[in-house]
């Protein structure tokens, strides 16, 4: 049997494996691309949980100690560590002059509608696009016979290439024990010290 030089042969096995290949690799560009959306979603999820999972730990009514900030601060935007940062401070000038049986600026939990907070969330869906997202997180309270379910939405954003809490909007069962979001609940307390 004769065979043809390397350069005579048909470059049809080698055009086609060289597609086979080009295919392979746009599936899996395409597949990539899916993977960073859920991934960015992941994140989100995992920011909040861990948020919750130390406020639920701690559960302490009112405006977080500077113990509890310092827990929180990964978690947070700047802009919100800021002002929570400023709300305690003034918290603390307030019991300094009013004394410490003085009620707190914040009642109840800072971090959900119900004023009880609660004992369990889930992170159900999230809404972003490159710098900013909404997601919608299910809380439940369940004690002492009382059951409650809603909804709040915690809206996030990316700083310093992570996705940090920016701020809570309460949605609650139109029985939110704060404003509508958690800046002007927070912006209402420095207020009233100042």
């Amino acid at each position: 049997m004769t065979t043809l030089p390397r350069s005579l042969r048909s470059p049809l096995p080698a055009l086609a494996a060289l597609r086979a290949l080009a295919c392979a690799l746009g599936v899996l560009l395409a597949l990539s691309g899916c993977n960073s959306e859920s991934s960015d979603e992941q994140r989100q999820a995992e920011v909040i949980g861990n948020f919750y999972r130390i406020h639920l730990h701690n559960h302490a009514p009112g405006l977080p100690s500077a113990d509890e900030l310092k827990q929180f601060e990964p978690l947070l935007s700047h802009a919100l560590q800021a002002l929570l940062t400023q709300a305690e401070a003034a918290e603390a000038r307030y019991h300094a002059v009013a004394g410490p049986q003085a009620a707190p600026l914040v009642e109840g939990d800072l971090f959900t509608s119900l004023y009880e907070g609660a004992t369990s969330f889930a992170v159900q869906s999230c809404d972003s696009d490159a710098q900013r997202s909404t997601c919608e997180v299910a809380f439940r309270y369940q004690k002492d016979g009382a059951d409650e379910s809603w909804k709040d939405k915690i809206l996030l954003v990316r700083e310093e290439q992570q996705w940090r809490i920016d701020d809570i909007e309460f949605i609650g069962n139109d029985q939110s024990s704060q404003r509508e979001y958690l800046t002007d609940t927070l912006a209402d307390a420095i207020s009233q010290v100042q």
